[in-house]
């Protein structure tokens, strides 16, 4: 009966620690991911993307984050080149509903509504994830410490993230003296590392207190062998926000 409770209490132990982990590591993935968070802000983004063979094309768009209320939204509007200038994207996160993608082509004069949460959407032809200008966490993700790592000289937390319904999963790599997302690297079901994103030189948003953002995102996928780098340009704050700025309109 003793050795019964020894192994019992044992048990709830080591639960509480699994469970005080996962508490710890989404804390940081969300601190990580707020800081990405902007407000208020505009940016100008270069984005070159490579095939296999190394050919690059290079696409231009203007970036605005702001808040509403409990809603922030994103709006992205490609610039260059002229045959998809004009091709808009809207994010809208807010805390009672998950996050929203609204798509308009200039083609068809339409627009497309999808999840935030959907993981294999990709931007504009490149290799970079439509939601990493989202700040929604989906629902359902558990995270868990799974050690530390060294991400170009810099300790890490790395954090392992998947949901009890999927085989793939994603390991976030998250600075530990000051909480910035550094590597993002998904598997598929079978273990397979199939695309990394490298997030470096953050610089500071003058207005927008503790808030960061990186100059340079590049995503590799190694199953097709193609890449994708987003260069920060310019960097404002915005004094001036309109909601009717943040707002997508069919042609029809």
């Amino acid at each position: 009966m003793r050795k019964l409770m020894i192994l019992t209490g044992l048990i709830i132990l080591t639960l509480k620690l699994f469970a005080g982990e996962s508490v710890e590591a989404r804390k940081i993935y969300e601190s990580s991911k707020e800081k990405l968070s902007l407000k208020n802000v505009h940016l100008v983004l270069d984005l070159q993307t490579f095939d296999a063979k190394g050919n690059e094309k290079t696409k231009s768009m203007k970036v605005s984050f702001a808040q509403f209320g409990d809603e922030k939204k994103v709006m992205v509007e490609v610039t260059a080149p002229e045959n998809i200038n004009g091709t808009k994207i809207l994010t809208t996160d807010s805390k009672d509903q998950r996050g929203i993608i609204e798509i308009y082509m200039p083609a068809t004069g339409k627009i497309q509504k999808i999840r935030a949460s959907q993981r294999n959407l990709k931007m504009l032809g490149s290799e970079i994830p439509i939601n990493q200008f989202s700040s929604v966490i989906s629902a359902g993700t558990n995270m868990d410490i799974v050690g530390k790592q060294e991400i170009n000289g810099v300790q890490c937390h790395v954090i392992k993230m998947h949901k009890d319904d999927e085989d793939e999963y994603d390991m976030a790599f998250v600075s530990v003296d000051k909480e910035e997302l550094l590597r993002i690297e998904t598997f598929d079901s079978k273990g397979n590392l199939t695309t990394q994103t490298d997030l470096s030189d953050y610089i500071s948003v003058r207005g927008a207190e503790a808030k960061m953002y990186p100059r340079e995102i590049e995503v590799k996928n190694f199953k097709s062998g193609k890449s994708s780098r987003l260069l920060v340009v310019q960097l404002e704050y915005l004094t001036n926000v309109n909601i009717e700025d943040f707002k997508l309109v069919s042609a029809s």
